[in-house]
């Protein structure tokens, strides 16, 4: 049995089906296309389900693929076992009216067992199969299968609903007694969980028109195309290939794995199952939202916030982990992955931001929460969480059931499952959706509801304050005084803006107690999350400071965000509706509708719209009016905010919005304004992320440092006699020019450096190509004139030095134009590694394959390569020769 990397695996499955002549097939989104029936793409086969039922016409009537794939719908048992995950990958090879059941069962047979491919020893494995399927087990028999070693089991016909389906075969590899000593075809037969025996393949021979619960089985009808479905779980092959105990063993998870462990200070052997559950969540969450899953409270996005909160539970709770750690694990990730997936590394910065910000919201309510869950766990007399608790943790911490399921029975308690759903309908008839994210206050709470407590926001006029404590409170009920610990206030007069309109919450201190988060009541105050260090107490006058720098930078970022909203709409057309927003004090985000990409020339437009405007210095006019009057005037509403009768009308040269934000007093106060990014984040959802003021001269800064970085590395090239491309030097130095011209910069050195670069590079290049053709010509010249001969066939066997691929790839087509008819085998000696190339004529491929004996030169030293019979590719790490 070969030992190979998860990535060796997947490359091998891939390399084999191509050259059974199937079409490779790329792993599609997570995110279905018009398919409403999932959330998320769960299986090889999902992607292809129209060509299945005739609705597409495949490219190819044969086709394989490896499709990332994501399931949650045995989440509690991810971590817990040895091969449960969220994110998987599945290998496919599928028959659409082409090849049927007895040459699906001949190459799994081959590309399992053929010393060739995976090499697996036969007798370790077992074979289920329906008990009608009598085709199958003639099959199974003929080439070769013990019958002891073939299990019938009824449970073997898929079908899901009406439409094609039919009886299947899975393979099941036997791992030892060491994992189970009883019987491996007991376990099989009685379907009992173990370790021993492990399900690696599953095929589906797709041959009738189901109709279940109207048609029974043995008279479902024929399909006049039948078809070819299967499986391989990607993890569980590497499990058995590597010889580990678990799918968490293998060389990807290990990887991730030991970053945890670097991170944590403590060791996986013990915290296994926190250990498993992280490194199998941040796969998911990192592939998800690299496809444009969101976190949210619905759909797809919960799913994913779910298992982000998952992760952070065990992160939390067994490894006192009290700072975000999830984006951390997302380079490695995509380090692990980027092989076969290479469009992560473009999407790893996105992905991780938005993990960021996830946990920076859900840390700010865990520690409270479980703290809250653990009194109420203790409470208990009986066996049984009030359904009222869990909605509590649900509106207020954000907690979603399942999170409150799985953590009290960690304590063997269930939870009023009907109670939390009839918590949740009354919040549902009363029309007030709770909040669930930073410092809930949850709007269900009877003594909030009723709250009116008198608190006035003094935030647009002043940032520091004499103010008075009106009340404290545990949001259960009032508190006269506490000397520490987090509690909740409000005050007289607030000078803190609290998050809304897309515009994060200030942070300040109240006597140097330090504010965490603010939310609105439901009459409409604003409450504080106060860290207590120094006693405080109701009627109390205390010296409110936001922190003004922060604010500053927040609030320029939220008037460019207006004049970014009329601009998107010059350049794009009205249909460019704001769909989201985030300000801070690092950046402004907006998302906003829009079917197609922005193209460069359009954002720059957008760009130079709104810095035009800031030059322009208008003064900033903010009035309070009626709805109505407000709409007259052509004020645009912001996405998510409602409002009442009288509205708040902010007018910056010709943006007119509806805003209870913070703004500045002139356009000119922005300073300068620079799109950093432009991305899709969902069907018809773009968003653009900008800088304003000091960030865009802080960006200007490193880009110049990388622009340096680059050209010496350029020349370090060109000492080492390397290929060189320039493409990111490029991207630099445009960044540089619009950075410059924006921030009227002089960047004329930095232009003659470039112009020089570049001069030397072209230079370089010519003679590069110069120096690889007459290598090409030598090589054509002395291996031609020197050809070989072995059992009457010309042959050629080389070492080459000095040329890349492109130019050794060319060598190999000039000596096969040139001897017409033989065998030609190249290897390139490289600085870590041997390439090797080998070409047969056709006349000569009857008796010798190029994939055969590359796969002889290579395999002794683990390396990688494939191809066909006339020719073949591939290589392995110089260190092995």
């Amino acid at each position: 049995m070969k030992k190979l990397s998860t990535n060796e695996i997947r490359n091998l499955w891939l390399s084999y089906f191509e050259y059974k002549g199937h079409y490779v097939e790329s792993s599609k989104s997570l995110i279905p296309v018009d398919d409403n029936s999932l959330l998320f793409i769960n299986s090889g086969v999902a992607t292809l389900k129209k060509y299945f039922d005739g609705s597409e016409v495949p490219p190819k009537n044969r086709i394989t693929n490896a499709q990332k794939s994501i399931r949650t719908n045995d989440i509690e048992n991810v971590g817990l076992t040895s091969r449960h995950h969220t994110l998987f990958e599945m290998l496919g090879n599928f028959s659409i009216g082409d090849y049927f059941k007895e040459d699906a069962i001949i190459m799994m047979l081959e590309i399992l067992f053929d010393s060739k491919w995976f090499d697996i020893d036969i007798e370790k494995c077992y074979f289920t199969i329906h008990p009608q399927d009598n085709e199958a087990l003639s099959i199974l028999l003929d080439n070769g299968i013990k019958l002891e070693k073939i299990v019938k089991l009824e449970a073997n016909f898929w079908e899901i609903g009406e439409g094609p389906g039919g009886p299947n075969c899975e393979i099941f590899f036997d791992r030892g007694e060491s994992y189970d000593s009883r019987n491996p075809y007991m376990l099989i037969e009685e379907d009992l969980e173990n370790d021993r025996v492990i399900e690696i393949w599953n095929i589906v021979f797709s041959q009738y028109n189901c109709q279940p619960g109207i048609v029974p089985i043995n008279e479902y009808k024929e399909l006049p195309q039948k078809n070819i479905d299967t499986g391989m779980g990607l993890e569980r092959m590497a499990c058995i290939l590597q010889g580990v105990e678990t799918n968490y063993e293998t060389d990807n998870f290990m990887v991730i794995i030991k970053n945890i462990e670097k991170i944590t200070g403590k060791k996986y052997e013990n915290n296994k199952m926190s250990f498993r559950v992280i490194a199998d969540h941040i796969r998911a969450l990192t592939f998800a939202i690299a496809d444009g899953v969101i976190p949210s409270n619905e759909g797809r996005g919960y799913v994913i916030r779910r298992i982000l909160r998952r992760a952070m539970k065990y992160g939390y709770q067994n490894l006192e982990l009290k700072e975000p750690f999830l984006y951390k694990l997302v380079d490695i990730v995509v380090d692990v992955s980027n092989e076969y997936y290479t469009y992560l590394n473009d999407e790893k910065d996105f992905v991780k931001r938005v993990i960021k910000i996830e946990e920076e919201k859900f840390l700010k309510t865990l520690s409270l929460g479980i703290d809250l869950l653990k009194d109420e766990i203790d409470k208990l007399e009986g066996n049984m969480l009030e359904g009222q608790v869990a909605f509590k943790l649900y509106d207020t911490f954000g907690f979603p059931i399942e999170l409150t399921t799985e953590l009290v029975s960690e304590y063997e308690k269930q939870v009023d499952f009907e109670g939390f759903k009839a918590s949740l309908e009354e919040q549902r008839i009363r029309g007030r959706n709770a909040i669930k994210e930073i410092g809930d206050m949850g709007q269900q709470n009877m003594f909030l509801l009723k709250l009116n407590t008198i608190s006035t926001f003094v935030g647009y006029e002043n940032t520091e304050i004499n103010t008075v404590i009106n009340l404290i409170t545990d949001l259960n009920q009032e508190i006269e005084e506490l000397s520490s610990g987090v509690t909740y206030v409000i005050l007289n007069e607030n000078p803190f803006y609290a998050e809304s309109g897309g515009q994060v919450s200030d942070f300040g201190t109240i006597n140097d107690n330090e504010v965490i988060n603010l939310k609105k009541l439901p009459n409409g105050q604003t409450i504080i999350g106060l860290k207590v260090i120094n006693p405080i107490k109701k009627g109390q006058t205390v010296v409110a400071k936001v922190d003004t720098n922060r604010r500053n930078a927040i609030t320029k970022n939220h008037s460019a965000t207006h004049l970014l909203h009329l601009a998107l709409q010059k350049v794009l057309g009205k249909n460019a509706k704001q769909a989201g927003s985030l300000q801070d004090d690092e950046k402004t985000r907006f998302d906003f509708s829009n079917l197609e990409p922005v193209t460069k020339e359009q954002i720059k437009e957008i760009q130079n719209i709104v810095n035009e405007e800031i030059k322009k210095e208008s003064n900033i006019i903010i009035e309070e009016t009626d709805i109505d009057s407000a709409m007259k005037k052509g004020a645009m509403s912001l996405f998510g905010e409602k409002y009442g009768e009288i509205v708040r009308v902010v007018t910056m040269g010709d943006s007119v919005e509806l805003c209870g934000g913070t703004h500045v007093k002139n356009t000119s106060d922005i300073e300068s304004f620079y799109i950093v990014s432009e991305s899709g984040i969902g069907s018809g959802i773009r968003r653009i992320e900008a800088l304003t003021s000091t960030n865009v001269n802080k960006l200007f800064k490193t880009i110049k440092i990388d622009f340096i970085e680059e050209i010496t590395l350029i020349q370090y090239k060109m000492k080492k006699k390397e290929n060189i491309t320039i493409n990111n030097l490029d991207v630099l130095y445009e960044k540089i020019k619009d950075l410059s011209t924006l921030l009227n910069e002089n960047y004329s050195n930095l232009k003659a450096t470039y112009d020089k670069i570049i001069y030397d590079v072209n230079e370089y290049n010519k003679q590069q190509k110069n120096n690889q053709k007459s290598l090409i010509s030598k090589y054509s010249i002395d291996l031609l004139n020197n050809i070989k001969i072995y059992d009457n066939v010309n042959y050629i066997d080389a070492f080459i030095t000095g040329l890349d691929m492109k130019n050794f790839r060319e060598l190999a087509d000039n000596l096969s134009n040139g001897m017409q008819k033989g065998i030609i085998v190249l290897k390139l000696e490289e600085e870590e590694k041997i390439s090797v190339i080998v070409k047969i004529d056709k006349n000569t491929a009857t008796t010798y394959k190029a994939n055969l004996i590359l796969n002889n030169i290579i395999k002794p030293f683990n390396g990688r390569g494939g191809g066909k019979d006339t020719m073949a590719q591939g290589g392995y790490n110089k260190e092995l020769k």
